[in-house]
């Protein structure tokens, strides 16, 4: 540090940032703190924004319209507020530096609403964004453009246009991400397969991308002209004009700064110093947006360059420079993985070996490519076709690599100490690694590699997690001993809803596999998740059996379901009433539906629910799908006859707590201590419903429901019972 007086000084305040951050908190960070927005108009609130359009995107179905310099006028208050994202009619003309007069209703941004979901508060926060408006009206109240920057706007949106022209819908946007960074219309399904397989970083604009703009421009000049000054001038010209166009993501302003840096020790004859270049990077970036200590393109773009600096140059001299390299990246980086992404895809170093090279060569061509086809389409094209060749090897690579035994270790979210405990080991490996003999250092990562992957079973008792998935049920069950159950998977209000809410939760608790999944009848709002982890279980979670009510009830959509599974390859049973699944001192038991007294089963429908009982250690719950009408007859009187000395600590409410379900003669034969609602915020059908909630009450039935805690978790360990709320309590 003493010859480093930059770097100790980026580093010391490197380390006051965090601490403002992590202990500080709202008092040092004023992003965190409620916006005006959030202080005087209710979610839903009519607001008038009059501000000036700083960026536009076009999205799915809406067009989003970011505002800075808002000044805002809600119900009796009037106030200003930094930034503001709008969405609009997307066949509206807006122009980059207009200033707007919008009228509309303002949203407000969720935290997860369970364990492992995509945090969008957090993710706006950083940008300091804190608030949303669904316009209705928008006129444009002065027509000042900024000139430069809308030709660069469009000049990104035609250049996407010409790929995808010419390259396709699936392989023109998938080129667009990668050197554009526009990833908006990019195929969900290529995007989750690149993830999985440990190449996701191809789709991040970084280093690689800059160097062929600004590095090879440098390099080319100086060797034509021979002089530093103005070849460094026009490097950094293009590298600025580049920048600006796709964005300041994490990784383009650490590249950016990193190259400032190279260009400059050139120019003045000095050594380039990467650590003093990266620590200045992150410090300048912390200092300009402190909410990106939690991002994960943050953690990931210094993590991998970090690597590049200290581990790397022990392998120097060694073959396969390339497969080292992908090494040292993936050491350093695994807890980051695990941490934001929850698995870690084990052959990814080997297939870097083959992406990393050819995305240098994709990138080189498809920039020739549109440069060609731009003023010669008949050369242009043929080139973008090689493009379209290298993506189609980059896809079949992937799900070679998938297809293989072990391809993925869904391993779940690490604790930070353990992540602290196995960056502590890298760093005794780092330090021992020429005074101890290789075998004894390999045992060493061992030990914090099994560290960062144990995962405690809580005394091996038994949770079970009722998902906030909008207005719909999926619960999660944890057997004594790791079993991993789901009764249910869907939504008539969140869309994606297994692919967004339900697999991220399950591979934040490091369930790659679950063993059963119960369907309890064919609504949508309990199966169409499950549809979507059906279809993604090469990238997402697999699912060894289905288990639907008796043929006898199925509907179309049993049916389909059914089906769907089988093509997938996952098992499918039917359970009837009285057939019970046990894992050690839990079991699982049908409990419905049933036949009539006549002998004939009810419709096919909510009356025909599975219904099941879950008993362990004496801790009794039912959940009872959305069975009502003449299933909840019978159910009850199954109660009165074979479970009349049970005591029923949980209820998961039948039908959200509709009006039509959960009666008195009901309640009164279950006695639940805790009632348990899934329904969506705000929802259509205005569940659960008042009446519903009244029997509750009477009964004296405490009630629980995702839309004010979000997931609630229930643990059972040792005789003994605990509730988990993801969103803290207010009452």
């Amino acid at each position: 540090m003493k010859n480093r007086p930059l770097l100790g000084f980026c580093l010391a305040l490197l380390a006051v940032i965090i601490l403002a951050v992590t202990v500080g908190e709202e008092r040092c960070i004023p992003h965190l703190r409620l916006s005006p927005m959030e202080k005087y108009i209710k979610d839903g609130g009519r607001v008038q924004v009059l501000g000036t359009v700083y960026q536009t995107e076009q999205k799915n179905k809406v067009q989003a319209i970011y505002l800075k310099n808002n000044s805002i006028r809600g119900g009796d208050a009037s106030f200003f507020e930094n930034r503001i994202l709008v969405y609009a009619d997307p066949r509206i003309q807006i122009k980059i530096g207009n200033q707007v007069l919008i009228k509309g209703e303002a949203a407000f941004f969720d935290a997860a609403r369970n364990p492992g979901n995509f945090d969008q508060k957090r993710y706006y926060q950083k940008e300091d964004i804190h608030s949303l408006v669904w316009a209705d009206e928008i006129k444009i109240s002065d027509g000042t453009v900024w000139p430069f920057r809308n030709w660069l706007h469009a000049f990104r949106q035609e250049w996407k246009d010409l790929l995808v022209r010419y390259m396709g819908e699936k392989e023109g946007t998938a080129l667009a991400a990668m050197m554009l960074g526009e990833k908006s219309g990019m195929d969900a399904e290529v995007k989750s397969l690149y993830q999985a397989s440990g190449i996701g970083h191809i789709l991040a604009i970084s280093g690689l991308h800059l160097s062929f703009l600004g590095v090879g421009a440098y390099h080319i000049l100086r060797k034509v002209s021979g002089s530093f000054g103005p070849s460094g001038a026009v490097g950094i010209g293009l590298l600025f004009v580049y920048v600006l166009m796709i964005g300041l993501t994490v990784s383009v302003v650490r590249s950016l700064i990193m190259f400032l840096f190279r260009v400059g020790a050139d120019i003045t004859g000095r050594h380039y110093d990467a650590p003093t270049a990266l620590a200045v990077s992150a410090a300048v970036i912390l200092c300009w947006r402190p909410l990106y200590l939690y991002d994960g393109g943050f953690w990931l773009s210094f993590g991998a360059v970090l690597a590049m600096i200290l581990l790397l140059p022990e392998f120097q001299g060694l073959p396969w420079q390339g497969l080292w390299a992908s090494l040292c990246v993936n050491i350093v980086l695994l807890p980051v993985l695990l941490y934001y992404f929850y698995e870690f895809p084990v052959y990814s170093t080997f297939l870097n070996l083959l992406i990393i090279p050819l995305t240098s060569a994709l990138l080189v061509l498809g920039m020739t490519g549109s440069l060609l086809s731009l003023v010669f389409p008949a050369a242009g094209v043929p080139v973008l076709m090689l493009c379209r060749w290298i993506l189609l090897i980059f896809e079949k690579s992937c799900e070679f690599m998938l297809a293989l035994p072990g391809a993925r270790v869904v391993a779940g979210k690490p604790a930070l100490w353990q992540m602290a405990v196995y960056y502590a080991v890298i760093l005794m490996v780092f330090l021992l690694w020429k005074q101890y003999g290789k075998w004894q250092i390999l045992c060493l990562y061992v030990i914090g590699i099994l560290c960062l992957f144990w995962r405690p079973l809580e005394g091996n008792g038994v949770s079970v997690t009722v998902l906030d998935v909008g207005q719909g049920d999926s619960i999660f069950i944890r057997g004594p001993d790791g079993g991993a159950y789901l009764v249910d998977g869907g939504s008539s209000d969140v869309g994606s809803v297994g692919q967004y809410r339900i697999e991220p939760f399950l591979k934040s608790r490091g369930v790659g596999t679950l063993d059963y999944v119960w369907v309890t009848h064919g609504d949508g709002d309990h199966l169409n998740g499950l549809e979507e982890l059906l279809r993604r279980q090469s990238t997402g979670v697999r699912i060894k059996a289905l288990i639907l009510p008796p043929r006898k009830v199925w509907d179309e959509a049993l049916t389909k379901l059914g089906k769907l599974a089988e093509e997938e390859g996952t098992a499918v049973y039917t359970m009837e009433k009285g057939q019970m699944i046990k894992e050690g001192e839990l079991s699982v038991t049908c409990l419905a539906p049933g036949q009539r007294k006549e002998g004939e089963m009810v419709e096919p429908g909510n009356e025909a629910s599975l219904v099941l009982a879950l008993q362990y250690q004496g801790f009794d719950m039912l959940l009872t799908g959305d069975v009502e009408g003449a299933g909840e007859e019978m159910l009850t009187e199954t109660l009165k006859a074979e479970y009349a000395d049970t005591s029923w600590e949980v209820l998961k409410a039948a039908h959200h707590g509709s009006k039509s379900s959960t009666g008195e003669n009901f309640l009164k034969a279950a006695g639940p201590l805790y009632g348990l609602i899934s329904a969506g915020r705000d929802n259509r059908y205005g569940h659960p419903h008042p009446e519903t909630l009244e029997r509750f009450y009477k009964s004296g039935t405490k009630i629980l429901s995702t839309q004010n805690l979000g997931a609630v978790t229930i643990q059972v360990v040792e005789f003994e019972m605990k509730i988990q709320y993801t969103i803290e309590r207010t009452d």
